[in-house]
């Protein structure tokens, strides 16, 4: 990610936690700003300094040039006293107005500085304060783990100082990053911790802002009217908080979601409400950032309306501001939305290359979510102007990008999380032993004399260091199988919203498009449609087959009836249902299988394993060549099955990812057959449940054997 982008991300940031930032704000009123003002005037010393200070705070955001000032004579008043927790104070909060002139490095030297001498004084309070802050600058320079570590840290310092606000403002940032990151649970129930930890320490405005966290949330999840409910019940209270101290920021914020929201819902006579009043707020603050985006949310409403040609206006007012601050991530969206009006308006031409020039630069971004909206309304206007290729090539673009999206995307793995999983399951016993080590501390200064009580104290540390080593161990374990679940559901969820949306999708364009130009189709080319829709079909059914299958077997719902069973019939039986498949390519099938051969196993999932393995073979043997089918018994009262074919191999890498469930490579067939490697990884859960094994034998450009062994009857 280049610097521009990097800055303009930091920019809006910041600005939609404007509510946060208020949350630790040694700050005031305009009428403690003028008390303020007089104790510089007439005191001197420590009082003097901390006014400074709290007037710096004051400022900041409002005007960076006195607050830095402040901050700076402060400073160098606390040095000269040789004042350590006021320095400490200088340098939080030159940080923090450093970090609103969004210049990260110099904000967080100054919090590298304040650090060690909070570590000096013993003081948990503003060693909480100080984490929080770094974990915001490593939050909006992307490091997203090094924040959730220090936010972690934070809370767990915040918790020895009460400094509740501090946990609360630790424990909304964990669930952004959580929520920008896909993983909504748990950014739930970060958030709630916020809300909870903002109401011990009375703070109103954090309650607001957890409320409007979990409206992101539901808004994300396209639960809408639930993110509705709680973006009222947040604009309630930024209300209430605005005619004591007139400052609109949680307003605007509000206002800007339930505007998106009604859109969304299709209510634009309320969306243009709610955004024509942020434009009113950000015009009085002069926010150019604000009335852009106000004017950007105008064109979207006009443009959903119908009326184009207002819509067009404001778009273009929209981008050319965006232009002006170099915002590049606003831009894609409103060329396309202006490519929108251009074809609406029998500007096709135009239309496209404004939408090109949006697509361009989304791609420039990496903005995922922008370029699948993009090639949607592409492969929608190609549809309508009789161009199928270029359709076609969008909406397979559209899968290659939720591919990527679903698969890694999210800038945080689920094993990094692991350890910040249970860092944060451990925090309340953690929290619990240091009082406790706190509280035998002052036993052994009041009984320095008694050994006995030295001895008790030892014992029960380790004691209680036993029982949360035990805990932690089950903990693990726990976690263990919970990232296995984990993996399986995504898995699960993947093949539904890519294997298996992708084809219905495309299926259902192409149907569409059948039924729309029947009349106009010649004859070659409808039986070309008609083969990609038997084609399409059939794998739909395959990946349906195998998906209950595999989720009846992972909820442990699926019974093993083992029986004797005549091995050459159940295998003559399931070859000759694919025999039709193998003709299609010219694939040739023998079947070496000894008649007094029996084993003892479940018929269905039998069959199960044999279908899968020959449909793999059938798929990747070029045409022409050939499969055989080998049945013999060995020395361990076992029976073997061996299904060679002729087909293209794998090397060792694609070898040791066949049964790796989180694995994201999975090739076509020798004619684009689709694969999405779940029927081995079932093959194989189905030869496990049967006491079996299974091994597979392959080289690149030479074919594959896969050897089944099962107990023999």
């Amino acid at each position: 990610m280049n610097k521009r982008i990097k800055l303009l991300i930091s920019v809006i940031f910041t600005l939609s936690l404007s509510t946060l930032n208020t949350a630790l704000v040694i700050g005031a009123t305009t009428t403690q700003a003028d008390s303020l003002r007089q104790v510089i005037q007439n005191k001197q010393g420590a009082e003097k300094i901390n006014a400074q200070l709290d007037l710096a705070m004051y400022y900041m955001g409002e005007d960076n040039d006195q607050a830095l000032a402040l901050a700076q004579t402060a400073l160098t008043a606390a040095k000269k006293r040789n004042s350590k927790s006021l320095q400490m104070r200088s340098f939080l909060a030159l940080g923090r107005i450093y970090h609103d002139l969004n210049n990260a490095d110099r904000s967080q030297a100054y919090y590298d500085s304040a650090l060690p001498i909070a570590y000096q004084l013993d003081d948990y309070w503003y060693q909480s304060d100080i984490f929080l802050r770094t974990g915001i600058n490593q939050h909006t320079s992307g490091d997203h783990l090094k924040a959730l570590q220090s936010f972690n840290l934070s809370i767990q310092t915040g918790r020895q100082s009460k400094n509740y606000r501090a946990v609360g403002a630790a424990y909304s940032m964990m669930g952004t990053v959580f929520r920008v990151n896909g993983l909504y649970d748990r950014a739930t129930e970060y958030i709630i911790k916020a809300r909870l930890n903002y109401e011990k320490a009375g703070f109103t405005e954090g309650y607001a802002w957890s409320a409007y966290l979990l409206g992101r949330i539901y808004a994300d999840l396209r639960l809408l009217d639930k993110a509705m409910e709680y973006y009222m019940l947040s604009l309630e209270t930024y209300e209430e908080l605005a005619q004591k101290d007139q400052n609109k920021n949680g307003i605007v914020i509000c206002y800007e979601q339930i505007g998106i929201l009604n859109l969304l819902l299709g209510n634009t006579d309320e969306a243009r409400k709610y955004i024509e009043n942020t434009l009113q707020i950000f015009e009085e603050s002069g926010s150019r950032y604000g009335i852009s985006n106000a004017y950007k949310n105008l064109g979207r409403i006009e443009y959903a309306s119908g009326n184009y040609a207002l819509a067009e206006k404001y778009l273009k007012q929209s981008l050319n501001s965006k232009i002006e601050l170099n915002d590049f991530l606003s831009q894609p969206s409103l060329y396309l939305y202006i490519g929108l009006c251009y074809i609406d308006t029998d500007r096709t031409n135009e239309g496209l290359s404004s939408i090109q020039k949006g697509l361009d630069q989304a791609i420039i971004n990496n903005q995922k979510r922008i370029q699948l909206d993009i090639y949607s309304k592409l492969s929608e206007i190609y549809l309508n102007l009789n161009d199928l290729d270029k359709a076609l090539s969008c909406q397979q673009q559209q899968i290659n990008i939720q591919d990527s999206m679903l698969f890694g995307a999210a800038n945080i793995k689920l094993e990094q999380l692991q350890g910040i999983y249970e860092l944060d399951a451990k925090n309340s016993q953690i929290a619990a032993l240091e009082q406790q080590n706190e509280i035998n501390r002052l036993e052994l200064r009041q009984h320095r004399t008694s050994r006995i009580l030295m001895i008790i104290a030892v014992l029960l540390a380790i004691i209680i260091a036993g029982i949360i080593y035990i805990f932690y161990q089950r903990l693990r374990q726990k976690n263990n199988q919970l990232e296995e679940a984990n993996l399986t559901k995504d898995k699960f969820f993947a093949i539904i919203a890519h294997d298996l949306r992708g084809p219905v999708h495309t299926q259902t364009a192409f149907l569409d498009h059948l039924h729309q130009e029947f009349d106009a189709l010649e004859k070659d080319e409808l039986k070309k449609l008609l083969k990609l829709l038997v084609s399409a079909s059939e794998n739909i059914s395959d990946l349906l087959d195998n998906l209950l299958l595999w989720a009846q077997s992972q909820v442990k719902k699926m019974e093993v009836n083992t029986e004797k069973l005549e091995l050459k019939g159940v295998i003559q039986n399931t070859v000759e249902k694919l025999q039709q498949s193998a003709s299609l390519k010219q694939i040739a099938i023998s079947l070496d299988t000894d008649n007094q051969l029996k084993v003892l196993s479940d018929a269905n999932m039998l069959q199960t394993i044999i279908r899968n393995i020959v449909s793999n073979a059938i798929k990747f043997t070029p045409r022409g060549g050939s499969i055989s089918v080998k049945t013999f018994a060995s020395a361990q009262k076992e029976v073997t099955i061996k299904i060679t074919d002729t087909g293209l191999g794998m090397d060792s890498e694609k070898l040791n990812q066949l049964f790796d469930i989180s694995s994201k490579s999975h090739s076509q067939g020798t004619e684009n057959e689709k694969s999405n490697g779940l029927g081995l990884i079932l093959v194989k859960d189905f030869v496990e449940k049967n006491n079996g094994s299974i091994n597979i034998e392959s080289e690149k450009g030479k074919g594959t054997s896969v050897i089944v062994t099962l107990p023999q009857a």
